[in-house]
């Protein structure tokens, strides 16, 4: 299958992120190519991360196999916990070496990340071809300002590397200036193509902040334009003969981090959120605090989506039949937080690959 706008989906690489795409179907697996990202979490040390990214590695190899290759970036995990001589992509590199995962540069990287990549391409411990540069929005707003520092990162790694692919990450971008974004991107891709030659120009973004409670409040429905796709549209419409690539961050915020609440206080501050995208925005309906009105609150929050005029019905996707039986009373056990993820992250990617509209 052919897929919409050549769609990639960025994710946190978490076991329910995991999971969602491990319930695609093959064609659609066969296609895609995920972003995966390490969430951040406050106080993490350089041995909290090598245990995240050796169980990665596990879930990889038993999950992710069908996929043509995947994206892995250390971006969220600060520098400061690498000792002066390892980056943080080191722990990646030594714990992927025998996967196709394809690594990412910048130009705001720590000064020794970079070289890492190439010094382990050539070492043979990476095995793409494929290497990634993300740029952040400003990195992009001008490309006569990074020209020279970006053709001599490019003229090294192409040494070793043989395809470029260019990610223009918006990040949380709902409040921002979307014309200015989408032509900066715009001009930034056709002076890049006409200087170097350049497989892919990925376009990400997500309308989600950090705080859902800014876009959805408790025991209420929100419908949340999506400003990604606004921001996409309108540069691709810019860009004259230059195909971008349609991203997003699916239904989880690229500023997410890992809570470090006690379990015990999380059912207190914690309401049920779920959200279903269709057509140009997210809808998300929230409940009240968990501790006061339970995890059934997901089922009926799940009947209320499988009653909208927008549900897919049970037939779209593994993760649209989750929903209707959760409406129908079929569930065993509670969905919880960190569980509604899993089939809503896949009803998303179903729909935005496959019938989002062009």
């Amino acid at each position: 299958m052919a897929l919409n706008y050549n769609y990639t989906p960025f994710f946190k690489f978490k076991s329910n992120e995991v999971a969602g795409l491990s319930m695609l179907n093959l064609k659609l697996k066969k296609e895609l190519t995920p972003f995966f990202d390490f969430a951040r979490k406050d106080g993490i040390t350089r041995l909290d991360f090598e245990k995240t990214v050796a169980t990665c590695a596990k879930k990889t190899e038993k999950y992710l196999k069908d996929f043509l290759y995947i994206f892995i970036d250390s971006f969220d995990i600060p520098d400061s916990i690498a000792p002066a001589k390892s980056p943080n992509c080191r722990v990646i590199i030594e714990e992927f070496s025998d996967f196709e995962y394809v690594p990412v540069l910048g130009l705001d990287r720590a000064p020794n990340h970079n070289q890492a990549i190439f010094d382990a391409k050539m070492k043979g411990e990476i095995i793409s071809d494929k290497v990634a540069i993300r740029f952040q929005p400003e990195e992009f707003a001008s490309f006569d300002l990074v020209e020279s520092e970006l053709l001599d990162l490019i003229k090294e790694g192409s040494k070793i590397f043989t395809d470029w692919i260019f990610i223009f990450d918006c990040r949380v971008c709902l409040e921002s200036d979307r014309t200015k974004l989408a032509t900066e991107i715009a001009n930034f891709a056709s002076l890049a193509d006409e200087a170097i030659e350049i497989e892919k120009y990925i376009v990400v973004g997500s309308s989600i902040p950090a705080s859902i409670t800014d876009i959805a409040k408790p025991s209420d429905e929100s419908f949340v334009p999506r400003a990604e796709l606004e921001i996409f549209h309108t540069a691709q419409s810019m860009a004259k003969g230059i195909t971008l690539s349609l991203g997003d961050y699916t239904i989880v915020s690229p500023l997410y981090s890992d809570l470090t609440i006690a379990p015990e206080l999380l059912l207190s501050v914690t309401a049920p959120k779920v959200f279903y995208t269709y057509e140009n925005q997210h809808y998300i309906a929230r409940g009240g605090r968990i501790k006061t009105g339970g995890y059934g609150q997901y089922d009926l929050i799940c009947d209320g989506i499988a009653q909208k005029r927008f549900f897919r019905k049970f037939q779209y996707s593994w993760g649209d039949n989750f929903i209707q039986e959760r409406a129908d009373g079929k569930g065993i056990k509670n969905v919880t937080p960190s569980t509604i993820l899993k089939p809503t992250i896949c009803a998303h990617i179903e729909y935005m690959s496959r019938d989002y509209p062009k």
